[in-house]
């Protein structure tokens, strides 16, 4: 319910997962990527499972674009135990899955590696190596699909709520991102 495709349907959301590319204009360096998709009712669980492999202590940057004026904003969380970050972050399942205003990245500076929960509610992997992430992708019926078109590609609607920007502050609070954007 947080990203819907557009009425003419350019894209009709399925699941499966492709590699890409993260070229980073600054640097010119290259990151392999994995662009995912899955059903509502595996994705939240497969976001969690995927944050395993980056290890026991992470970095976290919380995604928000709720004040559509100020734009897009991220917070940055560093160290923090694994285990903490996926308790709390299972209290605010629904708003994460739901808030097409929210998003959420895990990741590993030391490895490094990130796995990305975005607005759009699409996972994506950057780093190398891949293999693990898309063992865990393969468990759960998400399968490598060359041809797979994602919602960002086509003209898409978001959606919130003020109960969402309301749960968005209580989980920035509980995850130690006290900051105001409003």
């Amino acid at each position: 319910e947080a990203v819907r495709p557009s009425y003419d349907l350019q894209v009709v959301p399925e699941q499966g997962y492709r590699h890409d590319v993260y070229k980073d204009d600054e640097s010119n360096m290259t990151v392999p990527v994995i662009m995912a998709s899955a059903s509502a009712n595996v994705l939240f669980e497969l976001f969690m499972e995927l944050i395993e492999p980056l290890g026991s202590e992470l970095d976290v940057v919380l995604e928000t674009s709720h004040n559509r004026q100020a734009g897009h904003h991220d917070l940055y969380r560093e160290h923090i135990d694994a285990p903490v970050l996926k308790s709390v972050l299972w209290e605010f399942e629904d708003m994460l899955l739901n808030d097409g205003c929210t998003g959420i990245a895990a990741l590993n500076p030391a490895i490094p590696q990130e796995v990305q929960f975005d607005e759009h509610k699409l996972l994506i992997v950057y780093g190398k190596p891949l293999s693990d992430f898309e063992s865990i992708m393969r468990s759960y019926d998400v399968s490598p699909r060359n041809d797979i078109k994602f919602i960002t590609e086509a003209e898409h609607v978001h959606s919130s709520s003020d109960s969402y920007v309301e749960q968005f502050d209580e989980l920035k609070l509980r995850l130690g991102m006290d900051c105001n954007f409003n």
